[in-house]
């Protein structure tokens, strides 16, 4: 593939290519990031990878025997999941000859990870897709098969797959399924051939989206869902009776199914291609919003998002053999970051003329004082100053010396410059508010009230 070239934009909230992650050896299947942003699990015809996304280098793989791992066993789908309050992270997968695999952070500076689990499901169909859901202390982790059979198992991260239910569907071959996060957890099935969508193993209710579903993602409210519908493009439909909101028509020359999904804190919908690019369209304008070039040719029917703090995340991978495989990384900074940076110089250039200013007002300010009191030094109001925090706020415990220079400085200035340091304002010479230090304490002639002596340093 010859070389490509990212050239700069003038829009800010564009995406642009960070990198490129390249080790697999043939068409990658699947893409998921970690809750945490940090790495991201890839599974294709030549099985399970884990990258670390801030090295863009790939994590040991776990030992596995080929009674575990058959190298000629794909990994169809993968999720994350790890509970949020975990410290490690913990990865399933499943594949094409029915196995689901359990892999676990271990290890200093959880750089590698243990094969927990790796069992066969049902009758040893291909697992289609995966999904899991924390509620309280209980872990489930749900899965589709190309038989038309929907499985729940219990998981606790130490033990065995404890199995929940399963149940065979009439005619449905589930192509997504997820948890309605209700307390009742049923699962929400998307067929691939009749694009019907049921809850449960009791099939409660089941509404038609279209023909064909490719692929569906489901928002994180649980009120909307983007699907594939193969023939033109993508829409999105209502989740509690399945009609149709918005199409975004990408016109595909072939009808390969390809991934779909929310992106930019679902503002936008992210969705493959088999023309090598990656479409960004705005969510609620149904218009294309950006072309992100993953490849000159070929099919890109692998995405996925991640959307962070101070950073949005597009990941792009190859669907084919016949070229090389890689995953691109695409980033946008987020609004508030993206304005930061593009103020930063203004920003240091207001700052410099500010302290220019403020040291300017200083220097008046000072000189201004040494020219009314004459009789005062910079040098012997330095010497009070360095004295007196000695003993913080007791003058009896002064020297001699410095006392006498205090009390007399106190007596000889506490009309004017009382009246300044009251007064936000100077009546003389001084057009800044006053900014005053207490030096310390006097009582008046008469004993009515406490004075306080203060040296004006400048606003």
């Amino acid at each position: 593939m010859p070389p490509m070239f990212l050239l700069p934009t003038s829009h800010s909230n564009d995406y642009r290519l960070e990198g490129r992650l390249v080790g697999h050896k043939n068409a990658i299947n699947c893409l998921a990031v970690s809750h945490n942003g940090c790495m991201l699990a890839s599974g294709g015809s030549d099985g399970m990878r884990i990258w670390d996304l801030k090295r863009r280098a790939q994590l040991p793989i776990p030992p596995q025997t080929p009674a575990i791992r058959n190298p000629a066993d794909p990994v169809t789908c993968a999720c994350w999941i790890t509970r949020h309050e975990a410290t490690q992270e913990t990865l399933c997968y499943g594949t094409g000859l029915g196995f689901i695999g359990i892999w676990q952070q271990q290890g200093e500076g959880l750089q590698d990870f243990d094969a927990k689990i790796s069992r066969r499901v049902g009758t040893g169909k291909e697992i289609m897709c995966l999904t899991c859901d924390h509620t309280g202390n209980d872990t489930r982790i749900a899965s589709g098969t190309r038989d038309r059979r929907i499985q729940v198992w219990a998981f606790d991260f130490k033990g065995p797959l404890i199995p929940i239910f399963s149940v065979e569907l009439a005619t449905t071959i589930p192509r997504t399924i997820n948890f309605n996060r209700t307390a009742s957890r049923n699962i929400l099935v998307f067929g691939m051939y009749d694009g019907e969508m049921g809850t449960d193993g009791a099939v409660i209710a089941t509404n038609n989206a279209g023909p064909l579903i490719g692929h569906a993602s489901v928002d994180a409210g649980q009120t909307l869902f983007l699907m594939d519908n193969v023939m033109n493009g993508f829409s999105l439909h209502r989740l509690d009776d399945a009609v149709c909101i918005r199409t975004y028509n990408t016109n595909p020359v072939k009808t390969f199914p390809k991934q779909v999904v929310f992106g930019g804190k679902a503002t936008l919908v992210v969705g493959g291609s088999d023309t090598g690019v990656i479409y960004v369209f705005d969510k609620n304008e149904g218009t294309l919003k950006q072309v992100l070039q993953h490849a000159d040719t070929g099919r890109v029917q692998t995405v996925t998002t991640y959307d962070g703090i101070h950073r949005s995340l597009i990941f792009g991978a190859t669907s084919v053999n016949d070229a090389e495989p890689t995953i691109s990384i695409w980033c946008r900074k987020q609004d508030s970051v993206a304005k930061s940076a593009d103020n930063r110089p203004l920003s240091a250039l207001k700052s410099f003329v500010r302290g220019i200013v403020q040291l300017v007002i200083a220097m008046g300010m000072i000189a201004c004082v040494l020219g009314q009191y004459k009789t005062l030094s910079l040098a012997s109001l330095g010497n009070v100053w360095q004295e007196y925090s000695k003993f913080g706020d007791r003058p009896q415990d002064l020297p001699d010396d410095v006392r006498l220079l205090l009390e007399k400085y106190i007596e000889d200035r506490r009309g004017g410059v009382l009246e300044r340091a009251q007064s936000p304002v100077d009546n003389g010479n001084h057009d800044e508010p006053v900014k005053s230090i207490i030096l310390g304490r006097e009582k008046l002639r008469d004993d009515s009230k406490d004075v306080h002596a203060v040296i004006l340093l400048g606003s």
